[in-house]
């Protein structure tokens, strides 16, 4: 029974073996070479976008960053956006049911070997939605957070729902950027801001929030 817990580890572990065997032979790959493997037909390239998006969440190694702002570069930016948001649904979503899969087995050993780190998840489990939020926006990897919070069991609605409120800026910056915008443009400013907003509000409302909660033992 508690082999099956390990099945979804063990099966990530051998996608990002494979892509990272992959990119050592072959190298990194480019926007330049996604776009060489995408169909013409419309449909078919989203859906081969949103398989790369899933094979990216069970990999590490790929960039988040490429396939957003190849998917930039092949649709108008309407349909980028729409196909970029189902795309980073399921980069956000699979890794978080590959960690949960695993019943807790990725943290709570971790947990009990360092204390310290138990007492900070300790001081912040009741406000896990703002944790997630702040790790997101620092662009930290999409797969491994997701295995970290389905780990945690984490609710899913609200790790969805922060996830990609965090990750809307740079999905955005990446869609607009393969639209061929300039880096200075005023839609990629505005994400910059979002980002350093979504991380300051964050921590100002996490702050608080420990200030009440110790004011109230006291």
């Amino acid at each position: 029974m508690k082999l099956k817990k390990y099945i979804p580890l063990i099966i990530m572990a051998c996608l990002v073996l494979g892509a990272a065997a992959f990119l050592l032979l072959h190298g990194s790959i480019s926007v330049e070479e996604l776009l060489a493997w995408s169909p013409e037909n419309a449909w078919l390239a989203a859906l081969v976008a949103l398989l790369a998006y899933a094979l990216k969440s069970q990999t590490v190694v790929i960039p988040y960053a490429l396939i957003a702002t190849a998917v930039g570069l092949v649709f108008d930016l309407p349909a980028a956006l729409l196909v970029n948001a189902a795309g980073s649904v399921i980069c956000i979503s699979v890794p978080y049911f590959t960690g949960r899969s695993s019943d807790g087995l990725l943290v709570d050993g971790l947990l009990e070997r360092h204390p310290r780190l138990g007492e900070v998840y300790e001081a912040n489990r009741d406000h896990l939605f703002l944790v997630s939020l702040v790790l997101r926006v620092t662009n930290l990897s999409n797969d491994l957070l997701g295995l970290f919070f389905g780990s945690l069991r984490m609710s899913y609605a609200e790790y969805l729902l922060s996830s990609f409120i965090g990750i809307l800026p740079a999905m955005v910056l990446y869609t607009v950027l393969g639209n061929d915008l300039d880096q200075l443009s005023p839609p990629v400013l505005i994400c910059l801001g979002v980002d350093i907003c979504c991380i300051a509000a964050s921590w100002l409302v996490l702050r608080r929030r420990k200030r009440k909660e110790r004011e109230s033992e006291n």
